[in-house]
C-alpha cells in the first residue's frame, strides 16, 4: 500500500505558564484534517522526536494534548533545544481506509524514530521500553548497522 503524507512547517511551542499550561501553540497554523503529528525538539539542523500521534483532526487533537500533563512534562524536561510540533496531513487515495492508514503511518514513524534512538514516550506518557542491539567485529559496516533499537512488548 502506498501512503501519502504532506508535511507542514514546524510550529513553535510557547511557554504558557500564565495560562496554567506548560505550553501553548498557534492552533491556526495546524491543519483541520486527518494525519500524524510529532512533538519534538530542534537545535541547529538536528531534530529529535519526543511523541508521535495520529488524529482525525490534527488541530483538535493537538489542543487536547496540550492538557496532557505527563506528555508536556516529558517535552519540557527533554534536553536543550526549542520545542516544536510537526504536522503531516494524510492524503488518501480512493479505497484507502483513513483509520487503518493513520495507524500504519503512526506505527511506521514510531519505529523509525525508535530505530534512530529518539526519546519517545507512548500514549500514557511513559517512556517506550526498547532493546538496544550493538554490533561489533570484523564485518562489512555497509551491511549491518552498528546500533539498532527495537521496541519491547509486554513481558519480553
Amino acid at each position: 500500500m502506498k501512503l501519502h503524507v504532506e508535511w507542514n512547517r514546524l510550529v513553535q511551542l510557547k511557554d504558557a505558564q500564565w495560562k496554567n499550561l506548560i505550553y501553548e501553540i498557534d492552533l491556526e497554523k495546524l491543519p483541520r484534517s486527518p494525519g500524524v503529528y510529532v512533538f519534538g525538539r530542534k537545535w541547529g539542523n538536528s531534530f529529535e522526536a519526543l511523541y508521535i500521534g495520529k488524529a482525525k483532526d490534527i488541530r483538535i487533537r493537538v489542543r487536547s494534548q496540550l492538557n496532557n500533563l505527563s506528555l508536556m512534562q516529558h517535552i519540557r524536561h527533554a534536553k536543550s533545544g526549542s520545542r516544536v510540533l510537526l504536522a503531516g496531513q494524510f492524503i488518501s487515495k480512493p479505497g484507502q481506509k483513513e483509520a487503518k492508514c493513520l495507524g500504519l503511518i503512526e506505527r511506521s514513524f514510531i519505529r523509525h524514530f525508535l530505530s534512530e534512538g529518539h526519546d519517545l514516550v507512548n500514549i500514557q506518557g511513559t517512556q517506550l521500553r526498547q532493546h538496544e542491539i550493538k554490533s561489533v567485529g570484523k564485518y562489512p559496516k555497509k551491511l549491518i548497522p552498528k546500533l539498532m533499537y527495537l521496541e519491547r512488548t509486554k513481558g519480553k
